[in-house]
């Protein structure tokens, strides 16, 4: 079928397009990467020209831990399909979304600090405003966390017993 792109549903394992048989998890893969990819693309192409320094004003100062907050969002972001993917891959998609974000902050933390090291002549100490933003967000999130926590175990608990 030369000039014809036909995609056929063969089972729930294997899809047929243009005459060849695929697996679905190796298709959605591609599909998932893909679109991993283009996010990248796209998120660098709307970085390039932000917070360009000014010449005359001098360098830009960023805060201490900017660079570090910068690579865990770029791995998180990495992270997430990697995670659909390698679930797709064994089958156990909830392994998949759980591992994901996990391996996205190891390489994010780590991409992080490569940042802040090569930016390091360009932070500033963290001003007392930040600090006290920090401190807040940082309860918040344990507190959330503490929460989500004791819902699950709860919700676990009245489940056994039904």
């Amino acid at each position: 079928m030369p000039g014809k792109f036909l995609i056929v549903v063969v089972s729930s394992r294997i899809i047929l397009i243009c005459g060849r048989t695929y697996h679905v998890s190796m298709v959605l893969s591609i599909i998932l990467g893909s679109l991993a990819l283009l996010a990248i693309l796209i998120g660098l192409l709307l970085n390039i020209g932000v917070k360009k320094s000014d010449d005359s004003q001098g360098p830009v100062m960023y805060p201490k831990g900017y660079w570090l907050g910068r690579g865990i969002a770029i791995g998180i972001l990495l992270g997430i399909p990697l995670g659909i993917v390698l679930g797709i891959s064994t089958e156990n998609i909830g392994l998949g979304i759980a591992l994901g974000p996990a391996m996205g902050l190891a390489l994010g933390s780590a991409i992080g600090s490569v940042l802040e090291k090569k930016h390091k002549e360009n932070l500033r100490p963290l001003t007392e405003e930040e600090r006290r933003v920090q401190r807040m967000l940082l309860v918040f999130t344990i507190s959330f966390l503490i929460l989500g926590v004791t819902v699950l175990f709860i919700i676990f608990y009245l489940l056994g017993r039904m």
